[in-house]
């Protein structure tokens, strides 16, 4: 059958031109619609659910993020209160390496440096044997505290060291011998002494009475110039040694004479332990 003449056969894109491009305006306002307003709601479901479902790792539960997106638990390289610094320590044990909780502790000071005494020094390093250049000078005192060993066949070498003690008590005590002591931090070295008697060396002396009342008492550790104006004031007389004997039994000024006849007047003293004859004279000049 024959169609009426002038109409448009469906689906051929009958019509006029007018209506296509409205035709076409309605798809593109449709199009703009769907993507606006439904494909939003489909994405945002869809990340609602990949949420809900995440994974999570074998061997525990996960902990759900603290707001802010910190940790849920306790910072761990925060110093605690058991550190040094940030209060006392609750435990009471004491630390390991890397910092632990106890007190810290302290070092004892250093024991002060104690200077040296050059005087106890000198008298520790004299041995029995030695020779010093010391003597009484007659004041009470000896010619030095610095007791320097010196060569015994020397002219100075006016004593020789018998032994050395601890204390002055403990050294011989006679005629020609006495001790020297010094004492440094509680501890006393005594130097006991024997002198040694020189012809020609001078001593001094103090005579009471005169003629045959007459005593001399010689400082026999002492030494003097011979030809001294002036003698400390406990002396009054300065006495020349004329010689030094062996002693013979019963030793007396008899046994001084140095020539047959001698008509000198000598006093004289038995010293070194008995072993010694001193015999002097006053010094004439």
């Amino acid at each position: 059958m024959s169609s009426a003449s002038g109409g448009a056969a469906p689906g051929t894109g009958g019509g006029t031109a007018e209506q296509r491009q409205r035709g076409i305006w309605i798809l593109v306002a449709a199009a703009l619609a769907f993507a606006v307003l439904v494909l939003p709601q489909v994405v945002e479901g869809n990340d609602k659910t990949s949420f809900a479902g995440s994974f999570v790792p074998s061997g525990g539960a996960s902990s759900p993020p603290s707001p802010g997106g910190l940790p849920g638990a306790t910072p761990t390289g925060l110093p605690s209160a058991s550190l040094p610094g940030y209060g006392s320590s609750s435990s009471g044990g004491s630390g390991g390496s890397g910092g632990g909780g106890g007190p810290a502790e302290t070092q004892a000071p250093a024991s002060p440096t104690v200077a040296p005494d050059p005087t106890a020094e000198a008298y520790r390093a004299v041995s029995p044997g030695d020779c010093l250049a010391v003597y009484d000078t007659g004041y009470g005192d000896y010619n030095t505290q610095m007791p320097a060993p010196v060569d015994c066949g020397a002219g100075k070498a006016f004593m020789w060291v018998s032994a050395v003690r601890s204390s002055g008590g403990a050294c011989p005590q006679g005629p020609g011998q006495n001790y020297m002591a010094y004492t440094s931090r509680g501890r006393t070295t005594a130097l006991c002494l024997t002198r040694q008697f020189k012809v020609g060396y001078c001593l001094l002396a103090e005579q009471t009475g005169s003629g045959q009342q007459a005593r001399m008492n010689a400082g026999l550790m002492t030494v003097v110039d011979c030809e001294a104006k002036r003698v400390p004031a406990r002396y009054n007389r300065i006495l020349h040694i004329t010689g030094v004997y062996k002693a013979p039994a019963n030793a007396s000024a008899a046994n001084c004479a140095r020539v047959q006849g001698d008509r000198t007047y000598y006093w004289s003293w038995v010293v070194n332990d008995g072993r010694t004859l001193l015999c002097t004279m006053v010094y004439q000049g």
